[in-house]
């Protein structure tokens, strides 16, 4: 099963097995690969960032933290923490078990809180991987969609992606359930909990038995939405044994723990919700919902990517380019930076961002020192340019990646779902990522699945006004 910190480095405690009438053996030893289980970056001043390392019963733990401050006095295997400045955040747990002693210590990167900045032109999102969240299952799980409607109009249905596998556990059991879909108000409080009553309701069955990963939901009676203001879609699986039939919504996920989540979007306006039985309602961190909204008007709303091919990713370097290839559709767009997320492998040559119309013609190019891309973690890459231009409606462009050869960066896309049933308001639909193995001579879109040459994806980029 898909977890939240399936990119996180994975600590393993080994120790002796209990010998004799139960005494500690002689001579017991603490085998550890001495990382703390972390997030890959946070965001300066994030409250309650979660770290941990496996329990171990009769184990001991001690827990520091420099660059931060653990509110209140920790002794188990987990801990919260608040990271302070810009910066590096050191945390490290002493373990003790029976005399032996091991020490694991973990540095993590601490990024500015990037300002939200909904008037973007991009992809807009950042995401490392998929992860699911079981509706019902053993500890009957809810989940709530959270979201601010951009529009005022009924909304008519939904469309979201249901994971289950034949080959692995954990994703669904049995006949997946019955899920029922209730759409509710925000409660108003800073926490942005949903409250009753139901505005409209929907039932999903047979999840599993329909064999459709993506379904579109309708409402029978649509409730009116009014723009600007929040919502919730509470997911609950209502089968008389939701432990033994079960399925799962799946997410996008980042390896990260930042506010906001995404650079385009407050969490109040788009996150994902779960809470366990009649439990509180608790803010999954890091994950993105994958929905689509279809208002009575015929606009929708959503994010509509499907994969993360973190899997595959390509080395900026030399010869070796990526790029966003796309012709504007709608308005001009003006901007003077540009976002895109990317990793520093190796070298201390600066990245090139360069941005030329489709013939060649060049519009602006700029350099971001090496010191400003995170080494060994994802993260946003600014880049700001001296002036201010325009993207022309109609136009086609191509926003490129180079580095010299003794350097090497890395990036990843998304694919986008519209294949699917996605709506084009759900995606960056304007183009897609390409790759060239020869400085640029010729270009081809993503490999992937085995599959060459595919139109399908975006790299995580925005141009900024």
């Amino acid at each position: 099963m898909k977890h939240p910190m399936q990119a996180f480095w994975t600590a393993v405690l080994l120790v002796w097995g209990l010998a004799g009438l139960g005494a500690p053996p002689a001579a017991a030893s603490i085998a550890n690969s001495e990382y703390v289980v972390a997030p890959a970056v946070v965001s300066a001043g994030m409250a309650n960032v979660l770290v941990y390392v496996p329990e171990q019963t009769g184990a001991t733990y001690h827990w520091s933290v420099k660059g931060g401050s653990i509110p209140g006095t920790i002794v188990n295997a987990a801990m919260y923490f608040n990271a302070g400045a810009v910066g590096t955040v050191t945390v490290q747990c002493v373990i003790s078990l029976y005399g032996t002693q091991l020490t694991c210590t973990q540095d993590i990167p601490v990024v500015p809180v990037l300002p939200v900045d909904a008037n973007g032109y991009g992809s807009q999102l950042r995401a490392d991987d998929l992860a699911n969240t079981v509706l019902g299952g053993p500890s009957a799980q809810s989940v709530s969609y959270r979201f601010q409607a951009l529009h005022s109009s009924p909304l008519r249905s939904i469309q979201v992606f249901f994971i289950w596998s034949q080959l692995k556990s954990g994703y669904a059991a049995g006949q997946g359930g019955t899920i029922r879909v209730d759409l509710l108000a925000d409660d108003g409080t800073g926490s942005h909990l949903p409250t009753g009553p139901v505005l409209a309701t929907l039932t999903c069955s047979s999840v599993l038995s329909a064999n459709d990963y993506y379904p579109k939901l309708p409402f029978p009676y649509p409730a009116s939405l009014t723009g600007g203001r929040i919502y919730h879609l509470v997911f609950t699986n209502i089968d008389p044994a939701p432990a033994a039939n079960y399925v799962s919504l799946d997410s996008l996920w980042t390896n990260a723990q930042t506010s906001p989540m995404q650079p385009s979007l407050n969490d109040y306006a788009f996150a994902t919700l779960m809470r366990a039985g009649t439990g509180p309602w608790k803010l999954r961190q890091g994950f993105t919902p994958i929905l689509e909204l279809d208002y009575a008007d015929g606009s929708s709303q959503g994010k509509g990517y499907v994969e993360v091919w973190r899997s595959n990713p390509k080395i900026v370097s030399g010869a070796t380019q990526v790029r966003e290839t796309f012709k504007v559709k709608g308005p001009n767009r003006l901007f003077s930076k540009v976002m895109i997320r990317a990793e520093r492998l190796a070298g201390s040559s600066p990245l090139t961002l360069r941005l030329t119309e489709a013939d060649g013609t060049l519009i602006e190019q700029a350099t971001v020192p090496a010191t400003s891309v995170l080494q060994g973690a994802y993260d946003w890459v600014t880049c700001t340019f001296p002036l201010t231009h325009v993207l022309a409606s109609g136009v086609g462009y191509n926003l490129t990646l180079s580095a010299p050869a003794d350097t090497q960066y890395s990036t990843f896309p998304m694919r986008k779902a519209l294949d699917k049933g996605f709506s084009t308001a759900t995606v960056f639909s304007d183009g897609y990522a390409q790759v060239s193995t020869n400085g640029g001579t010729s270009w081809a879109g993503w490999d992937m699945w085995g599959t060459p040459n595919l139109t399908t994806s975006d790299l995580q980029f925005m141009f900024i006004p």
